[in-house]
């Protein structure tokens, strides 16, 4: 089975995975246009592709960067808002964690939405990113140390690790 064959057959998987990516890198409302766009790229582009079985890390890859093109031009016709994060919340913690994720650096915000909010392993987010998988453990020991930083307030006695 060919690239563009499994492209048509897993069309839907891989286009509610493409959304969810996108939608969790702060995409918003644009996720699906992004998503969609990403999957005729790679529809298109299908030669480009060296390991078939790679095919979805190499999507996600795609929407990742057609997600932070987007991010980039959004910025320069709006005023600067804060950063979007889609962060699964337990509403019974009181802690506004992912209003402290959108303060953190972008590239540790983007590893820690994709390995903590949507699940990826370290390779997978690696991949996503166009990082090794140590850069990602980095900037996640930097975004616990960030974010620990930013909840002290939170924790009892201001003890937050």
């Amino acid at each position: 089975m060919g690239v563009r064959d499994r492209l048509d057959d897993n069309y839907s998987k891989h286009f509610a995975d493409l959304t969810a990516l996108c939608r969790a890198l702060g995409a918003g409302d644009s996720a699906e246009d992004i998503a969609q766009e990403a999957l005729l790229h790679g529809q298109e582009h299908r030669h480009e592709l060296r390991d078939e079985a790679k095919l979805q890390s190499w999507l996600r890859r795609i929407a990742a960067r057609r997600t932070f093109e987007h991010l980039r031009r959004q910025r320069r016709y709006e005023s600067q808002e804060p950063a979007r994060a889609f962060i699964p919340v337990d509403p019974s913690i009181s802690i506004d964690v992912s209003a402290a994720i959108t303060r953190l650096p972008e590239r540790e915000r983007v590893a820690v939405v994709l390995v903590y909010g949507v699940g990826y392993e370290q390779e997978e987010a690696a991949a996503v990113m166009n990082v090794t998988r140590g850069t990602v453990a980095t900037l996640l020991y930097r975004a616990r140390k960030h974010l620990a930083e930013l909840l002290v307030g939170y924790a009892p006695d201001g003890d937050v690790l």
